[in-house]
């Protein structure tokens, strides 16, 4: 009992400091898709891609990456199109070892 109470503890040390890491991010990118779906609940929401640039050993490349809108902000979304900037404060997030990011609040 007292082995499970311990992992159990590290397992949410881990999962609160991961959490916490996380931090509020600006995209201003290019808009290179917009999709329209529905999650499992019923609700609609858009996913919105754009490229972002990154650098592994020393090399550049660009990479598709998820920006999602939920609830108040799908009806915005939805008026995006490919070739328009997204401008937007996003919270970022790791799914499956892919980053993607979450709209908190849409920029004029």
């Amino acid at each position: 009992m007292r082995k499970f109470l311990v992992m159990l503890s590290i397992i949410a040390f881990i999962f609160v400091a991961t959490v916490a890491m996380a931090a509020d991010v600006v995209v201003n990118s290019k808009i290179q898709s917009v999709s329209t779906a529905i999650d499992k609940n019923g609700q609609e929401y858009v996913r919105v891609i754009v490229n972002e640039t990154r650098k592994l050993q020393g090399v550049e490349y660009d990479v598709g990456v998820a920006v999602m809108a939920f609830r108040s902000h799908v009806a915005a979304a939805k008026q995006l199109k490919a070739g328009d900037t997204l401008k937007a404060i996003c919270s970022e997030r790791e799914y499956k070892g892919r980053t993607s990011y979450t709209i908190l609040k849409l920029l004029p």
